[in-house]
């Protein structure tokens, strides 16, 4: 069944946008630039086929726009710009097109994305910042691992010793406690995404002239670890309970709740065990 177009009609509102009425009725909006492509005329006909043909492409039109200006202030993952279009409500069929003309011109590039995200992070942050940092932009979980594992203990153990030569040297201008100030650095590096071990290492080197100071108050020796499991489950499920009251998402919860093992001296290695053991379903990078 074919309709005639009765009047076309440029929005007041956005000038590259057009209303189509057919048989006096309105009918839909479609971008201007597809009344060229389809030849679209007051007094012709269309069919209903012509029609749908119509509004796929606007959707198309629509949706690509809305990827290019959410891409437009940062790089964003496939699976962000996903969400982005499917949260806008555009069908499936859309959003496969947007998709695959992000990719054709390189719009969307997952592993360029991480390869930067850790290029400009490392400079600052250890890999377990960085790592939770890309799960929460919601990029495939193999292309992490496969760039973190890249990045050396070397490279880690350089860049946070100048970190924590830094941070002591502005903590020492108000904290003439040295254990303090020990402790106070070894939470910022850790707070900054490095391991037990890194920060240990750090703070060993910034005391290496004075044998006499610990780097760590109360940090538990490896032997300590390997043997105080059940005590540190004891105390992650307490502050795991506390947590999950405000915290539903379990990438940020295991986040949080490792941070807070962290700062209590414990290695990370071990963590690791525990928290796999109260947050099913997060998957260790």
């Amino acid at each position: 069944m074919s309709s005639i177009i009765t009047k076309i009609e440029i929005q007041k509102n956005n000038k590259d946008r057009v209303n189509i009425y057919m048989n006096d009725e309105f009918a839909f909006a479609c971008d201007a630039s597809l009344i060229y492509i389809h030849n679209i005329t007051k007094g012709s006909t269309i069919e209903k086929a012509g029609l749908q043909s119509i509004i796929d492409e606007d959707n198309y039109i629509k949706g690509k726009n809305c990827a290019l200006h959410f891409l437009e202030r940062s790089f964003k993952s496939a699976k962000q710009v996903v969400d982005k279009l499917t949260a806008k409500e555009f069908d499936i069929k859309t959003i496969e097109r947007v998709m695959e003309f992000l990719e054709q011109y390189e719009f969307i590039d997952d592993k360029r994305f991480v390869d930067l995200f850790i290029k400009e992070k490392i400079k600052s942050n250890g890999k377990n910042k960085i790592k939770f940092a890309l799960l929460k932009k919601s990029l495939p979980k193999e292309l992490i691992k496969e760039a973190l594992n890249k990045i050396t203990s070397e490279q880690q153990l350089k860049t946070a010793l100048i970190l924590g030569e830094k941070r002591m040297g502005t903590l020492a201008k108000s904290e003439k406690d040295s254990l303090k100030l020990y402790k106070k650095t070894s939470d910022y590096l850790i707070r900054n995404g490095y391991d037990y071990q890194i920060v240990n290492e750090v703070l060993d080197k910034i005391t290496k002239n004075d044998n006499n100071q610990q780097p760590c108050e109360n940090a538990p020796s490896e032997d300590t670890f390997e043997e105080d499991y059940n005590k540190l489950q004891e105390l992650a499920s307490k502050r795991y309970n506390i947590l999950i009251k405000s915290e539903p998402v379990k990438i940020k919860l295991y986040k949080k709740l490792g941070d807070y093992l962290l700062r209590r001296g414990y290695k990370w290695e071990l963590i690791k065990k525990v928290l796999g053991d109260l947050i099913n379903g997060v998957e260790d990078l």
